[in-house]
Protein backbone atom coordinates (compact mmCIF):
# COMPACT_ATOMS: atom_id res chain seq x y z
CA UNK A 1 0.00 0.00 0.00
CA UNK A 2 2.86 2.36 0.84
CA UNK A 3 4.55 1.47 -2.42
CA UNK A 4 1.45 2.43 -4.38
CA UNK A 5 1.11 5.75 -2.60
CA UNK A 6 4.79 6.61 -3.18
CA UNK A 7 4.58 5.70 -6.84
CA UNK A 8 1.48 7.82 -7.34
CA UNK A 9 3.05 10.89 -5.69
CA UNK A 10 6.25 10.80 -7.79
CA UNK A 11 4.86 12.61 -10.91
CA UNK A 12 3.46 15.39 -8.69
CA UNK A 13 6.87 16.00 -7.09
CA UNK A 14 8.49 16.24 -10.53
CA UNK A 15 5.95 18.85 -11.64
CA UNK A 16 6.59 20.83 -8.46
CA UNK A 17 10.35 20.66 -9.11
CA UNK A 18 9.91 22.13 -12.58
CA UNK A 19 7.88 25.06 -11.23
CA UNK A 20 10.27 25.76 -8.34
CA UNK A 21 13.07 28.31 -8.50
CA UNK A 22 16.48 27.06 -9.54
CA UNK A 23 17.94 27.08 -6.00
CA UNK A 24 15.32 24.67 -4.79
CA UNK A 25 15.67 22.23 -7.69
CA UNK A 26 18.83 20.56 -6.43
CA UNK A 27 17.35 20.04 -2.98
CA UNK A 28 14.18 18.53 -4.40
CA UNK A 29 16.07 16.22 -6.76
CA UNK A 30 18.10 14.91 -3.83
CA UNK A 31 14.87 13.95 -2.06
CA UNK A 32 13.54 12.27 -5.21
CA UNK A 33 16.77 10.34 -5.70
CA UNK A 34 16.61 9.20 -2.07
CA UNK A 35 13.05 8.00 -2.54
CA UNK A 36 14.04 6.08 -5.69
CA UNK A 37 16.93 4.37 -3.92
CA UNK A 38 14.70 3.48 -0.96
CA UNK A 39 12.06 2.00 -3.25
CA UNK A 40 14.71 -0.02 -5.11
CA UNK A 41 15.93 -1.49 -1.83
CA UNK A 42 12.37 -2.36 -0.87
CA UNK A 43 11.83 -4.00 -4.25
CA UNK A 44 15.05 -5.96 -3.85
CA UNK A 45 14.00 -7.03 -0.37
CA UNK A 46 10.55 -8.02 -1.54
CA UNK A 47 12.00 -9.96 -4.46
CA UNK A 48 14.24 -11.81 -2.03
CA UNK A 49 11.25 -12.55 0.20
CA UNK A 50 9.30 -13.64 -2.83
CA UNK A 51 12.06 -16.01 -3.87
CA UNK A 52 12.15 -17.45 -0.36
CA UNK A 53 8.38 -17.82 -0.38
CA UNK A 54 8.50 -19.61 -3.73
CA UNK A 55 11.20 -21.93 -2.44
CA UNK A 56 9.07 -22.73 0.60
CA UNK A 57 6.02 -23.32 -1.63
CA UNK A 58 8.01 -25.65 -3.89
CA UNK A 59 9.30 -27.54 -0.88
CA UNK A 60 5.78 -27.80 0.52
CA UNK A 61 4.42 -29.04 -2.83
CA UNK A 62 7.22 -31.58 -3.07
CA UNK A 63 6.50 -32.72 0.46
CA UNK A 64 2.81 -33.07 -0.34
CA UNK A 65 3.62 -35.04 -3.50
CA UNK A 66 5.88 -37.36 -1.55
CA UNK A 67 3.21 -37.83 1.07
CA UNK A 68 0.64 -38.53 -1.67
CA UNK A 69 2.90 -41.14 -3.30
CA UNK A 70 3.58 -42.74 0.06
CA UNK A 71 -0.13 -42.75 0.84
CA UNK A 72 -0.93 -44.41 -2.49
CA UNK A 73 1.83 -46.96 -1.92
CA UNK A 74 0.52 -47.69 1.57
CA UNK A 75 -3.05 -47.96 0.27
CA UNK A 76 -1.90 -50.38 -2.42
CA UNK A 77 -0.07 -52.48 0.15
CA UNK A 78 -3.13 -52.35 2.37
CA UNK A 79 -5.35 -53.45 -0.51
CA UNK A 80 -2.99 -56.34 -1.20
CA UNK A 81 -3.09 -57.44 2.42
CA UNK A 82 -6.77 -56.79 3.10
CA UNK A 83 -9.86 -58.16 1.39
CA UNK A 84 -12.88 -56.17 0.24
CA UNK A 85 -15.93 -56.52 2.47
CA UNK A 86 -18.15 -59.53 2.00
CA UNK A 87 -21.00 -59.45 -0.45
CA UNK A 88 -23.80 -57.21 0.78
CA UNK A 89 -27.33 -57.60 -0.53
CA UNK A 90 -29.32 -54.39 -0.84
CA UNK A 91 -32.56 -53.43 -2.53
CA UNK A 92 -31.73 -52.32 -6.07
CA UNK A 93 -32.89 -52.79 -9.65
CA UNK A 94 -31.04 -54.29 -12.54
CA UNK A 95 -29.08 -51.78 -14.54
CA UNK A 96 -31.22 -52.09 -17.67
CA UNK A 97 -34.36 -51.70 -15.57
CA UNK A 98 -33.15 -48.28 -14.44
CA UNK A 99 -31.86 -47.35 -17.88
CA UNK A 100 -35.20 -48.15 -19.48
CA UNK A 101 -36.73 -45.48 -17.27
CA UNK A 102 -34.75 -42.91 -19.28
CA UNK A 103 -36.81 -41.73 -22.22
CA UNK A 104 -33.94 -41.82 -24.72
CA UNK A 105 -32.84 -45.33 -23.75
CA UNK A 106 -36.42 -46.55 -23.90
CA UNK A 107 -36.69 -45.15 -27.43
CA UNK A 108 -33.58 -47.09 -28.45
CA UNK A 109 -35.21 -50.21 -26.97
CA UNK A 110 -38.33 -49.60 -29.09
CA UNK A 111 -36.21 -48.99 -32.20
CA UNK A 112 -34.38 -52.28 -31.63
CA UNK A 113 -37.68 -54.18 -31.26
CA UNK A 114 -39.13 -52.58 -34.40
CA UNK A 115 -35.95 -53.41 -36.32
CA UNK A 116 -36.31 -57.06 -35.35
CA UNK A 117 -39.96 -57.08 -36.43
CA UNK A 118 -39.13 -55.46 -39.79
CA UNK A 119 -36.33 -57.99 -40.37
CA UNK A 120 -38.71 -60.82 -39.53
CA UNK A 121 -41.40 -59.52 -41.89
CA UNK A 122 -38.85 -58.89 -44.63
CA UNK A 123 -37.68 -62.50 -44.69
CA UNK A 124 -41.21 -63.90 -44.40
CA UNK A 125 -42.52 -61.76 -47.29
CA UNK A 126 -39.47 -62.62 -49.39
CA UNK A 127 -40.06 -66.35 -48.89
CA UNK A 128 -43.73 -66.00 -49.71
CA UNK A 129 -43.12 -64.10 -52.95
CA UNK A 130 -40.01 -66.00 -54.06
CA UNK A 131 -40.91 -69.56 -53.02
CA UNK A 132 -44.61 -69.41 -52.27
CA UNK A 133 -44.16 -70.67 -48.71
CA UNK A 134 -44.01 -69.00 -45.32
CA UNK A 135 -41.24 -69.99 -42.93
CA UNK A 136 -41.45 -68.34 -39.52
CA UNK A 137 -38.19 -69.92 -38.36
CA UNK A 138 -39.67 -71.86 -35.46
CA UNK A 139 -38.30 -75.26 -36.42
CA UNK A 140 -35.19 -74.91 -34.24
CA UNK A 141 -37.45 -74.44 -31.19
CA UNK A 142 -39.18 -77.75 -31.87
CA UNK A 143 -35.87 -79.52 -32.42
CA UNK A 144 -33.70 -78.14 -29.61
CA UNK A 145 -36.42 -78.47 -26.96
CA UNK A 146 -37.11 -82.08 -27.88
CA UNK A 147 -37.80 -84.20 -24.76
CA UNK A 148 -37.94 -81.09 -22.63
CA UNK A 149 -40.35 -82.85 -20.27
CA UNK A 150 -37.57 -85.32 -19.47
CA UNK A 151 -35.31 -82.41 -18.68
CA UNK A 152 -37.92 -81.06 -16.25
CA UNK A 153 -38.20 -84.49 -14.61
CA UNK A 154 -34.42 -84.63 -14.26
CA UNK A 155 -34.44 -81.15 -12.71
CA UNK A 156 -37.05 -82.28 -10.15
CA UNK A 157 -34.85 -85.25 -9.22
CA UNK A 158 -31.85 -82.96 -8.83
CA UNK A 159 -33.89 -80.71 -6.57
CA UNK A 160 -34.91 -83.60 -4.32
CA UNK A 161 -31.32 -84.86 -4.06
CA UNK A 162 -29.99 -81.43 -3.14
CA UNK A 163 -32.66 -81.06 -0.46
CA UNK A 164 -31.14 -84.10 1.28
CA UNK A 165 -27.97 -82.08 1.91
CA UNK A 166 -29.67 -80.15 4.70
CA UNK A 167 -30.57 -83.10 6.98
CA UNK A 168 -27.13 -84.63 6.35
CA UNK A 169 -25.44 -81.39 7.36
CA UNK A 170 -27.72 -81.07 10.37
CA UNK A 171 -26.85 -84.62 11.43
CA UNK A 172 -23.13 -83.89 11.21
CA UNK A 173 -23.47 -80.75 13.33
CA UNK A 174 -25.28 -82.70 16.08
CA UNK A 175 -23.01 -85.76 15.99
CA UNK A 176 -19.79 -83.78 16.42
CA UNK A 177 -21.26 -82.02 19.47
CA UNK A 178 -21.84 -85.36 21.18
CA UNK A 179 -18.14 -86.17 21.43
CA UNK A 180 -15.85 -84.19 23.69
CA UNK A 181 -12.64 -85.75 22.34
CA UNK A 182 -11.06 -83.53 19.67
CA UNK A 183 -9.59 -86.53 17.83
CA UNK A 184 -13.03 -88.06 17.37
CA UNK A 185 -14.32 -84.71 16.19
CA UNK A 186 -11.53 -84.45 13.63
CA UNK A 187 -12.39 -87.92 12.32
CA UNK A 188 -16.03 -86.88 12.11
CA UNK A 189 -15.11 -83.67 10.27
CA UNK A 190 -12.82 -85.51 7.84
CA UNK A 191 -15.52 -88.07 7.12
CA UNK A 192 -18.03 -85.29 6.45
CA UNK A 193 -15.57 -83.55 4.11
CA UNK A 194 -14.96 -86.75 2.15
CA UNK A 195 -18.70 -87.38 2.04
CA UNK A 196 -19.31 -83.90 0.61
CA UNK A 197 -16.67 -84.37 -2.10
CA UNK A 198 -18.08 -87.80 -3.01
CA UNK A 199 -21.60 -86.36 -3.10
CA UNK A 200 -20.64 -83.50 -5.42
CA UNK A 201 -18.69 -85.74 -7.80
CA UNK A 202 -21.43 -88.39 -7.82
CA UNK A 203 -24.07 -85.74 -8.40
CA UNK A 204 -22.22 -84.40 -11.45
CA UNK A 205 -21.61 -87.89 -12.85
CA UNK A 206 -25.20 -89.10 -12.41
CA UNK A 207 -26.71 -85.98 -13.99
CA UNK A 208 -24.40 -86.26 -17.01
CA UNK A 209 -25.17 -89.96 -17.31
CA UNK A 210 -28.89 -89.23 -17.17
CA UNK A 211 -28.59 -86.61 -19.91
CA UNK A 212 -26.78 -89.08 -22.15
CA UNK A 213 -29.11 -92.00 -21.45
CA UNK A 214 -32.27 -89.96 -21.98
CA UNK A 215 -30.86 -88.54 -25.23
CA UNK A 216 -32.15 -85.07 -24.47
CA UNK A 217 -31.93 -82.41 -27.18
CA UNK A 218 -29.04 -79.90 -27.09
CA UNK A 219 -30.85 -76.96 -25.49
CA UNK A 220 -32.67 -79.22 -23.02
CA UNK A 221 -29.32 -80.79 -22.13
CA UNK A 222 -27.79 -77.35 -21.79
CA UNK A 223 -30.52 -76.29 -19.36
CA UNK A 224 -30.12 -79.47 -17.28
CA UNK A 225 -26.33 -79.14 -17.09
CA UNK A 226 -26.53 -75.47 -16.18
CA UNK A 227 -28.90 -76.35 -13.36
CA UNK A 228 -26.51 -79.09 -12.27
CA UNK A 229 -23.70 -76.54 -12.03
CA UNK A 230 -25.93 -74.12 -10.16
CA UNK A 231 -26.88 -76.76 -7.57
CA UNK A 232 -23.22 -77.73 -7.06
CA UNK A 233 -22.28 -74.10 -6.43
CA UNK A 234 -25.23 -73.54 -4.09
CA UNK A 235 -24.47 -76.63 -2.00
CA UNK A 236 -20.86 -75.54 -1.60
CA UNK A 237 -21.95 -72.01 -0.63
CA UNK A 238 -24.41 -73.25 1.99
CA UNK A 239 -21.97 -75.72 3.56
CA UNK A 240 -19.01 -73.33 3.49
CA UNK A 241 -21.04 -70.56 5.14
CA UNK A 242 -22.50 -72.72 7.91
CA UNK A 243 -19.42 -74.79 8.80
CA UNK A 244 -17.72 -71.96 10.77
CA UNK A 245 -20.90 -71.49 12.80
CA UNK A 246 -20.91 -75.15 13.81
CA UNK A 247 -17.22 -75.11 14.68
CA UNK A 248 -17.55 -71.93 16.77
CA UNK A 249 -20.59 -73.26 18.60
CA UNK A 250 -18.75 -76.49 19.44
CA UNK A 251 -15.77 -74.63 20.85
CA UNK A 252 -17.94 -72.37 23.01
CA UNK A 253 -20.55 -74.90 24.03
CA UNK A 254 -21.79 -74.77 27.61
CA UNK A 255 -24.60 -76.37 29.54
CA UNK A 256 -26.82 -73.36 28.95
CA UNK A 257 -26.37 -73.08 25.22
CA UNK A 258 -25.86 -76.71 24.29
CA UNK A 259 -29.05 -76.80 22.23
CA UNK A 260 -28.61 -73.37 20.62
CA UNK A 261 -29.56 -73.30 16.95
CA UNK A 262 -26.34 -72.98 14.93
CA UNK A 263 -27.42 -74.21 11.48
CA UNK A 264 -29.82 -72.16 9.39
CA UNK A 265 -33.39 -73.33 9.23
CA UNK A 266 -34.65 -75.56 6.42
CA UNK A 267 -36.97 -72.86 5.06
CA UNK A 268 -33.99 -70.52 4.60
CA UNK A 269 -32.07 -73.26 2.82
CA UNK A 270 -35.06 -74.00 0.59
CA UNK A 271 -35.45 -70.34 -0.33
CA UNK A 272 -31.73 -70.13 -1.13
CA UNK A 273 -32.02 -73.03 -3.59
CA UNK A 274 -34.52 -71.02 -5.65
CA UNK A 275 -33.13 -67.52 -5.04
CA UNK A 276 -31.22 -65.97 -7.99
CA UNK A 277 -27.92 -65.81 -6.13
CA UNK A 278 -25.05 -68.19 -5.37
CA UNK A 279 -23.96 -66.54 -2.11
CA UNK A 280 -25.79 -67.92 0.94
CA UNK A 281 -27.26 -65.59 3.54
CA UNK A 282 -29.85 -66.24 6.21
CA UNK A 283 -31.77 -63.17 5.14
CA UNK A 284 -32.08 -61.31 1.86
CA UNK A 285 -33.79 -57.98 1.16
CA UNK A 286 -37.37 -58.69 0.06
CA UNK A 287 -40.00 -56.67 -1.75
CA UNK A 288 -43.40 -56.16 -0.15
CA UNK A 289 -45.46 -57.81 -2.86
CA UNK A 290 -45.32 -59.56 -6.23
CA UNK A 291 -46.01 -57.27 -9.17
CA UNK A 292 -47.67 -59.62 -11.60
CA UNK A 293 -47.49 -57.14 -14.48
CA UNK A 294 -43.69 -57.22 -14.18
CA UNK A 295 -43.74 -61.01 -14.14
CA UNK A 296 -45.91 -61.10 -17.25
CA UNK A 297 -43.72 -58.60 -19.06
CA UNK A 298 -40.53 -60.58 -18.39
CA UNK A 299 -42.28 -63.82 -19.37
CA UNK A 300 -43.26 -62.26 -22.71
CA UNK A 301 -39.67 -61.07 -23.15
CA UNK A 302 -38.39 -64.60 -22.58
CA UNK A 303 -40.79 -66.03 -25.16
CA UNK A 304 -40.05 -63.27 -27.66
CA UNK A 305 -36.27 -63.59 -27.36
CA UNK A 306 -36.44 -67.39 -27.74
CA UNK A 307 -38.50 -66.98 -30.91
CA UNK A 308 -36.09 -64.41 -32.28
CA UNK A 309 -33.04 -66.57 -31.52
CA UNK A 310 -34.76 -69.46 -33.30
CA UNK A 311 -35.39 -67.15 -36.25
CA UNK A 312 -31.69 -66.18 -36.40
CA UNK A 313 -30.61 -69.82 -36.35
CA UNK A 314 -33.12 -70.83 -39.00
CA UNK A 315 -32.47 -67.99 -41.43
CA UNK A 316 -28.83 -67.01 -40.96
CA UNK A 317 -26.83 -69.78 -39.26
CA UNK A 318 -28.32 -73.13 -40.28
CA UNK A 319 -27.90 -72.49 -44.05
CA UNK A 320 -24.20 -71.90 -43.43
CA UNK A 321 -23.52 -75.20 -41.67
CA UNK A 322 -26.14 -77.75 -42.73
CA UNK A 323 -23.96 -79.10 -45.59
CA UNK A 324 -20.96 -79.95 -43.43
CA UNK A 325 -20.21 -83.66 -43.56
CA UNK A 326 -22.38 -84.05 -46.66
CA UNK A 327 -20.18 -82.32 -49.23
CA UNK A 328 -16.65 -80.98 -49.16
CA UNK A 329 -16.18 -77.32 -48.28
CA UNK A 330 -13.44 -75.29 -49.92
CA UNK A 331 -11.12 -73.18 -47.78
CA UNK A 332 -12.46 -70.01 -49.40
CA UNK A 333 -16.02 -71.01 -48.52
CA UNK A 334 -14.89 -71.81 -44.98
CA UNK A 335 -13.45 -68.30 -44.55
CA UNK A 336 -16.66 -66.79 -45.92
CA UNK A 337 -18.74 -68.84 -43.47
CA UNK A 338 -16.63 -67.67 -40.54
CA UNK A 339 -17.16 -64.02 -41.39
CA UNK A 340 -20.82 -64.45 -42.29
CA UNK A 341 -21.50 -65.96 -38.88
CA UNK A 342 -19.96 -63.06 -36.90
CA UNK A 343 -23.01 -60.79 -36.96
CA UNK A 344 -25.63 -63.54 -36.26
CA UNK A 345 -23.42 -64.91 -33.48
CA UNK A 346 -23.14 -61.44 -31.92
CA UNK A 347 -26.93 -61.11 -32.01
CA UNK A 348 -27.26 -64.54 -30.36
CA UNK A 349 -24.77 -63.42 -27.70
CA UNK A 350 -26.74 -60.24 -26.91
CA UNK A 351 -30.08 -62.07 -26.99
CA UNK A 352 -28.74 -64.76 -24.65
CA UNK A 353 -27.58 -62.11 -22.22
CA UNK A 354 -30.93 -60.33 -22.25
CA UNK A 355 -32.83 -63.63 -21.98
CA UNK A 356 -30.96 -65.19 -19.05
CA UNK A 357 -29.36 -62.39 -17.06
CA UNK A 358 -32.12 -59.82 -17.40
CA UNK A 359 -35.54 -61.21 -18.28
CA UNK A 360 -35.34 -64.65 -16.65
CA UNK A 361 -33.57 -63.57 -13.45
CA UNK A 362 -35.72 -60.47 -12.99
CA UNK A 363 -38.90 -62.47 -13.56
CA UNK A 364 -37.90 -65.15 -11.06
CA UNK A 365 -36.80 -62.47 -8.58
CA UNK A 366 -40.21 -60.85 -8.78
CA UNK A 367 -41.90 -64.17 -8.08
CA UNK A 368 -39.60 -64.78 -5.09
CA UNK A 369 -39.74 -61.13 -3.95
CA UNK A 370 -35.95 -61.05 -4.11
CA UNK A 371 -35.03 -57.36 -3.96
CA UNK A 372 -31.33 -57.31 -4.92
CA UNK A 373 -31.39 -57.57 -8.71
CA UNK A 374 -27.87 -56.51 -9.62
CA UNK A 375 -27.24 -59.59 -11.77
CA UNK A 376 -24.83 -57.80 -14.12
CA UNK A 377 -22.94 -54.54 -14.37
CA UNK A 378 -22.31 -52.21 -17.27
CA UNK A 379 -20.11 -54.75 -19.03
CA UNK A 380 -20.80 -53.09 -22.40
CA UNK A 381 -18.72 -50.09 -21.21
CA UNK A 382 -15.80 -52.26 -20.04
CA UNK A 383 -12.40 -51.27 -21.39
CA UNK A 384 -10.56 -54.43 -20.35
CA UNK A 385 -11.35 -58.10 -19.95
CA UNK A 386 -10.84 -57.75 -16.20
CA UNK A 387 -13.88 -55.47 -16.07
CA UNK A 388 -15.83 -57.63 -18.50
CA UNK A 389 -15.41 -60.87 -16.55
CA UNK A 390 -16.27 -59.08 -13.30
CA UNK A 391 -19.40 -57.34 -14.66
CA UNK A 392 -20.74 -59.86 -17.17
CA UNK A 393 -22.30 -62.27 -14.65
CA UNK A 394 -22.17 -60.81 -11.14
CA UNK A 395 -23.64 -63.86 -9.39
CA UNK A 396 -21.01 -66.24 -10.80
CA UNK A 397 -18.14 -63.78 -10.37
CA UNK A 398 -19.12 -63.25 -6.71
CA UNK A 399 -19.06 -67.01 -6.09
CA UNK A 400 -15.74 -67.48 -7.88
CA UNK A 401 -14.18 -64.65 -5.89
CA UNK A 402 -15.53 -65.70 -2.48
CA UNK A 403 -15.10 -69.47 -2.65
CA UNK A 404 -12.33 -70.06 -5.18
CA UNK A 405 -10.08 -67.02 -5.68
CA UNK A 406 -10.02 -65.75 -2.11
CA UNK A 407 -9.77 -69.13 -0.40
CA UNK A 408 -7.16 -70.46 -2.81
CA UNK A 409 -4.94 -67.50 -1.98
CA UNK A 410 -5.36 -68.03 1.74
CA UNK A 411 -5.10 -71.82 1.81
CA UNK A 412 -3.17 -72.96 -1.27
CA UNK A 413 -1.04 -70.27 -2.88
CA UNK A 414 -0.16 -68.03 0.09
CA UNK A 415 -0.94 -64.64 -1.50
CA UNK A 416 0.15 -65.64 -5.04
CA UNK A 417 -2.72 -63.92 -6.83
CA UNK A 418 -1.55 -64.88 -10.30
CA UNK A 419 -1.85 -68.59 -9.50
CA UNK A 420 -5.28 -67.99 -7.97
CA UNK A 421 -6.40 -66.21 -11.14
CA UNK A 422 -5.16 -69.07 -13.29
CA UNK A 423 -7.03 -71.54 -11.06
CA UNK A 424 -10.27 -69.56 -11.38
CA UNK A 425 -10.03 -69.47 -15.17
CA UNK A 426 -9.10 -73.16 -15.33
CA UNK A 427 -12.09 -74.27 -13.25
CA UNK A 428 -14.40 -71.97 -15.21
CA UNK A 429 -13.04 -73.26 -18.52
CA UNK A 430 -13.47 -76.90 -17.44
CA UNK A 431 -17.11 -76.44 -16.44
CA UNK A 432 -17.91 -74.48 -19.60
CA UNK A 433 -16.37 -77.21 -21.72
CA UNK A 434 -18.15 -80.00 -19.80
CA UNK A 435 -21.49 -78.27 -20.36
CA UNK A 436 -20.84 -77.78 -24.08
CA UNK A 437 -19.35 -81.25 -24.61
CA UNK A 438 -22.26 -83.18 -23.11
CA UNK A 439 -24.90 -80.87 -24.58
CA UNK A 440 -23.63 -81.45 -28.13
CA UNK A 441 -22.36 -85.02 -27.45
CA UNK A 442 -18.77 -84.44 -28.58
CA UNK A 443 -15.56 -83.03 -27.13
CA UNK A 444 -14.39 -80.06 -29.16
CA UNK A 445 -12.40 -77.85 -26.76
CA UNK A 446 -13.11 -74.50 -28.39
CA UNK A 447 -14.66 -73.10 -25.23
CA UNK A 448 -11.81 -74.39 -23.05
CA UNK A 449 -9.15 -72.83 -25.29
CA UNK A 450 -11.10 -69.58 -25.43
CA UNK A 451 -11.31 -69.30 -21.65
CA UNK A 452 -8.03 -70.85 -20.53
CA UNK A 453 -5.62 -69.38 -23.06
CA UNK A 454 -7.19 -66.54 -25.05
CA UNK A 455 -9.27 -65.13 -22.19
CA UNK A 456 -6.50 -65.43 -19.61
CA UNK A 457 -3.97 -63.80 -21.95
CA UNK A 458 -6.29 -60.92 -22.77
CA UNK A 459 -6.97 -60.49 -19.07
CA UNK A 460 -3.37 -59.32 -18.57
CA UNK A 461 -2.79 -57.70 -21.97
CA UNK A 462 -5.77 -55.34 -21.65
CA UNK A 463 -5.33 -54.50 -17.96
CA UNK A 464 -3.70 -51.06 -18.50
CA UNK A 465 -4.92 -50.27 -21.98
CA UNK A 466 -6.48 -46.95 -22.98
CA UNK A 467 -10.23 -46.89 -22.28
CA UNK A 468 -11.32 -46.02 -25.82
CA UNK A 469 -8.96 -48.49 -27.44
CA UNK A 470 -9.87 -51.09 -24.81
CA UNK A 471 -13.60 -50.79 -25.46
CA UNK A 472 -13.13 -51.08 -29.22
CA UNK A 473 -10.80 -54.05 -28.83
CA UNK A 474 -13.17 -55.74 -26.37
CA UNK A 475 -16.18 -55.53 -28.67
CA UNK A 476 -14.13 -56.56 -31.70
CA UNK A 477 -12.74 -59.65 -29.97
CA UNK A 478 -16.14 -60.56 -28.50
CA UNK A 479 -17.74 -60.42 -31.94
CA UNK A 480 -14.96 -62.37 -33.67
CA UNK A 481 -14.66 -64.86 -30.81
CA UNK A 482 -18.39 -65.57 -30.67
CA UNK A 483 -18.47 -65.99 -34.45
CA UNK A 484 -15.59 -68.48 -34.40
CA UNK A 485 -17.03 -70.48 -31.51
CA UNK A 486 -20.49 -70.58 -33.08
CA UNK A 487 -19.03 -71.67 -36.41
CA UNK A 488 -16.74 -74.42 -35.10
CA UNK A 489 -19.33 -76.00 -32.80
CA UNK A 490 -22.03 -76.03 -35.47
CA UNK A 491 -19.65 -77.30 -38.13
CA UNK A 492 -18.81 -80.28 -35.94
CA UNK A 493 -22.45 -80.80 -34.94
CA UNK A 494 -23.75 -80.94 -38.53
CA UNK A 495 -20.75 -82.98 -39.68
CA UNK A 496 -21.63 -85.66 -37.12
CA UNK A 497 -25.28 -85.43 -38.13
CA UNK A 498 -24.63 -85.75 -41.89
CA UNK A 499 -21.72 -88.18 -41.59
CA UNK A 500 -22.60 -90.55 -38.73
CA UNK A 501 -20.16 -93.01 -37.24
CA UNK A 502 -20.00 -96.33 -39.05
CA UNK A 503 -20.29 -98.57 -35.99
CA UNK A 504 -23.48 -98.78 -33.99
CA UNK A 505 -21.63 -99.01 -30.70
CA UNK A 506 -19.58 -95.83 -30.74
CA UNK A 507 -16.25 -95.98 -29.00
CA UNK A 508 -15.29 -93.42 -26.39
CA UNK A 509 -12.49 -92.18 -28.63
CA UNK A 510 -15.05 -91.19 -31.27
CA UNK A 511 -16.23 -88.37 -28.99
CA UNK A 512 -12.73 -86.85 -29.07
CA UNK A 513 -11.99 -87.06 -32.82
CA UNK A 514 -13.47 -84.15 -34.83
CA UNK A 515 -15.57 -85.48 -37.68
CA UNK A 516 -15.61 -82.14 -39.51
CA UNK A 517 -11.88 -82.54 -40.22
CA UNK A 518 -12.04 -86.00 -41.77
CA UNK A 519 -15.49 -86.72 -43.23
CA UNK A 520 -15.95 -84.44 -46.26
CA UNK A 521 -14.03 -81.73 -44.49
CA UNK A 522 -12.36 -78.56 -45.73
CA UNK A 523 -10.32 -78.84 -48.92
CA UNK A 524 -7.44 -76.62 -49.94
CA UNK A 525 -8.21 -74.05 -52.59
CA UNK A 526 -4.97 -72.94 -54.20
CA UNK A 527 -6.70 -71.03 -57.01
CA UNK A 528 -7.49 -67.89 -55.04
CA UNK A 529 -7.20 -64.87 -57.32
CA UNK A 530 -7.30 -61.19 -56.50
CA UNK A 531 -8.20 -58.49 -58.97
CA UNK A 532 -9.34 -54.93 -58.86
CA UNK A 533 -12.92 -53.92 -59.46
CA UNK A 534 -13.55 -52.30 -62.83
CA UNK A 535 -15.80 -49.24 -62.85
Amino acid sequence: MEEDITTNKRPNKMDEAIRMPEQDVDHTLEHLLGDIIHEAELLKLKNHELRQLLRQTEALSLLRAELSVASCFNNRNRRQNEWPPDKEFVTRNSLLTDLFEVKHIKTIYYIFVITLIVLFLNTVVYDFIDRGVINFGFRPIVFVFRKFHLSLALWACMQLVVLCVYPAFKLWSKVRNIFADNHIRKVCDLSALIGLIVFQCSFIYLVIEAVLQLDIAPVSSLAALLEMTRFVMKVHSFVRTNVPRVLDSTENVTQTNKHTQTVSSFTKYLYFLFAPTLIYRDEYPRTQRIRWTIVLRHALEVIGVICYMSFIFERFLTPLFDRFGDTEISSAKFVLILFESVMPATLIFLCGFFLLLHSWLNGSSELLRFADRMFYGNWWNASSFVEFFRLWNVAVSDWLYAFLYKESIQLLFKNHRLLATILVFTVSAIFHEVIMAFSYRFFYPVMFVGYEFVGLSLLFLTRNINKTAGSILLWFLLSIGNGIQMSLYHMEYYARKNCPLSSNDSLLVDYFIPVSWSCNGITNNSNWTFRGVEY
